[in-house]
């Protein structure tokens, strides 16, 4: 299967900024996400620092983690 590395960086995006204004990540976000920068051959710098801002804000209590 192949996956189309800049379909993946969009949605990264695309869900780390939905996840940063709701307040709110679902156990599906989370599994997605690491499923997409796991299949992405590189993170950029710039999603590498929205899944790390992701993580320290979890970390935080910042993200509330919903089903």
């Amino acid at each position: 299967m192949h996956t189309n590395v800049n379909a993946i960086s969009d949605s990264i995006e695309v869900v780390t900024h939905r996840i940063f204004a709701s307040g709110k990540i679902t156990r599906a976000d989370e599994t997605w996400l690491l499923h997409a920068t796991r299949s992405a051959t590189t993170l950029n710098h710039e999603e590498y620092n929205l899944v790390r801002q992701m993580q320290v804000r979890l970390q935080m209590g910042l993200l509330k983690v919903v089903d």
